[in-house]
């Protein structure tokens, strides 16, 4: 049975290989032509592997635009949106699954219709509203309309009603009020799944792109996807400069998913409880 599954095992893994080697080979070649010379880049046939380093473009990249301020600003407002989504869709998830008010129903469909509406529908009035308010090219009128989802709440809602209602009787007994519960209880028990919705969240509003590009101009207020996008209108065809810009892109992402990597893969604490 032993040489069976390690025979098994290892036709596994020689079957899942190479499948795995043309899943990373476009990140790569991503990755490694931001370091190739502009002649090597647009070199037939195409190599992976730079015959000459250079940061020339990384360089290029920084001068052109101000690329590292516009990736702090996608870290800060991305982490922002995502960590407001959790605490405010938390608390309207709890509302909806533990506390009965009238309209309790009604309220929920209307988050659940706000997802099926295009958000192109909402793009201009949201837009007129930001600028009645003078909030237009402010970091405010950028974050206040994405400060919660009709997503947010709906996935916690859904995994809120599978959670066992008797883990919060105890503290409801002793005194406490809903909120203790879902703070002391229900929060701690559901990080797990707090983890996989915040790292959605944040590739979601990571690669955001029209919003942030309608509601802010200055670039010192510029996310990271307008500012390779002005990088591309400037430098049209600088293909490995492109590429130095969508590996800053793509790193940070990366990093997240390294860091939730045990929550993202790992059952029991997605569901929060260990049988």
């Amino acid at each position: 049975m032993r040489r069976r599954e390690r025979l098994r095992q290892t036709l596994l893994v020689l079957l899942l290989t190479p499948l795995a080697l043309l899943v990373l080979y476009p990140f790569l070649w991503m990755v490694f032509t931001g370091f190739k010379a502009p002649q090597e880049a647009y070199a037939w046939p195409p190599t992976l592997w730079p015959r000459e380093w250079t940061l020339e473009h990384y360089q290029a990249l920084f001068s052109a635009v101000p690329v590292g301020r516009a990736l702090f600003n996608s870290l800060w407002t991305s982490a922002f949106l995502a960590t407001s989504n959790l605490a405010l869709g938390g608390m309207a998830a709890y509302a909806f699954t533990r506390l009965a008010f009238p309209g309790r129903e009604f309220f929920f469909q209307g988050h659940v219709l706000s997802m099926l509406l295009p958000w192109q529908i909402t793009l201009i009035p949201t837009f007129l509203l930001v600028r009645a308010l003078g909030l237009v090219d402010t970091f405010l009128g950028y974050l206040i309309p994405s400060l919660t989802s009709g997503y947010a709440v709906y996935v916690l809602g859904q995994y809120l009603k599978s959670f066992p209602k008797s883990l919060e009787e105890s503290v409801l007994v002793d005194g406490g009020t809903p909120f203790t519960a879902l703070l002391k209880v229900v929060l701690p028990l559901s990080r797990g799944a707090l983890a996989v919705l915040w790292v959605l969240l944040f590739l979601g509003y990571w690669q955001s792109f029209i919003w942030p590009s309608v509601v802010l101009s200055s670039p010192e207020r510029m996310v990271l996807p307008v500012a390779l996008l002005a990088v591309q209108n400037h430098y049209a065809v600088n293909i490995p400069l492109l590429m130095a810009g969508t590996t800053l892109m793509a790193l940070p992402p990366v990093l997240v998913y390294l860091f939730f990597q045990r929550s993202l893969q790992n059952p029991e604490l997605f569901s929060g409880f260990k049988g």
